[in-house]
């Protein structure tokens, strides 16, 4: 059974805001990966393909477009994994390869480690033959904004936020972020031979101290595949599904408790929330059964049912 699902970041929306772009872009990937696999592709080269399109595409938080830190520049992250051996790859903070998730598909594949940051990491892009860009490549207008706008109410936020709100810290629930403020894209995919398969991306948090890395790029917590349980790709207050350990919480409870995705995936979602984050996941298992939780009010996603049609949403619907 072919099943996939690709997903666009999270946050929390104000009523009305117009996301008819997102979804156009969603649809538009999510049918580029469907295709893909129809044709016999694996579920790894189709969550490579949908995540490089994400990244090209400026309305959503990784490549193109990413959020910029502190200092006003882009800091990329991204991962990938293979379901049939765990086999995984990694990248933080890079700023000049040019599609970071082939960076990490390129470390999993073209050397001997799992992850590479900053400087290292985009010297091996240039090594191994990859595109190199300058940093500016990735910066937006938009985010320039959006960095401006957080310098000046002192918060930490990211892209798909309507409005910063304010929260209180507590031992339990850090303020590192203005409340509800997360994203990054991602994709998952079941292809014809039953192999699982993860990819994400992300341009982290805005106004992000030089440096800072999410779960994106931790094999386990945002980005995890394994043929025996699921293939899973998060997106929201990173530091939570670190300390959550999202991915093996996942994988733990269907392998171990024999839990059903969407049970194992509600728990998981709930220690995230315990440690005071918001976000969601896009999973699927490897029956096909897929699985889209979230606790923010809007995850931008899209996925193939049972009946083979394209469902995209944003909030609820």
């Amino acid at each position: 059974m072919i099943r996939l699902a690709i997903h666009g970041g999270a946050g929390e929306l104000d009523a009305g805001v117009d996301t008819r772009e997102q979804r156009a872009a969603l649809q538009r990937i999510a049918e580029e990966g469907l295709q893909m696999l129809r044709q016999g592709a694996t579920s790894l080269d189709a969550v490579e393909r949908m995540v490089i399109r994400l990244e090209e595409c400026p309305l959503f938080n990784a490549g193109i477009g990413g959020v910029l830190n502190r200092d006003g520049l882009p800091e990329l992250d991204a991962a990938i994994m293979d379901g049939r051996d765990r086999a995984c790859g990694a990248v933080a903070g890079v700023q000049r390869s040019k599609s970071p998730v082939r960076l990490a598909r390129a470390v999993m594949e073209r050397s001997p480690h799992v992850m590479f940051m900053g400087a290292g990491a985009d010297a091996l892009n240039a090594e191994l033959g990859l595109e190199v860009v300058e940093p500016a490549y990735f910066i937006t207008e938009l985010r320039r904004r959006q960095l401006r706008k957080a310098q000046t109410q002192n918060v930490i936020v990211l892209d798909h936020d309507s409005a910063y709100a304010e929260s209180a810290a507590t031992h339990d629930s850090p303020r590192t972020d203005a409340d509800g403020a997360f994203g990054t894209v991602g994709a998952v995919a079941r292809d014809a031979r039953g192999d699982l398969a993860a990819a994400t991306s992300t341009g982290g948090l805005t106004n992000k101290h030089p440096g800072r890395i999410g779960d994106t790029p931790v094999i386990g917590a945002g980005t995890f595949a394994d043929n025996r349980s699921a293939a899973i790709s998060c997106t929201g207050t990173g530091e939570a599904f670190i300390r959550a350990g999202f991915g093996f919480e996942v994988d733990a409870r269907l392998r171990y408790a024999h839990a059903s995705l969407a049970e194992a995936g509600a728990h998981a979602l709930g220690r995230v929330a315990h440690y005071g984050g918001r976000g969601g996941c896009i999973a699927i298992d490897h029956a096909g059964h897929i699985a889209l939780p979230f606790n923010s009010s809007a995850m931008f996603r899209a996925w193939v049912a049972e009946d083979g049609r394209i469902g995209v949403a944003v909030g609820e619907t």
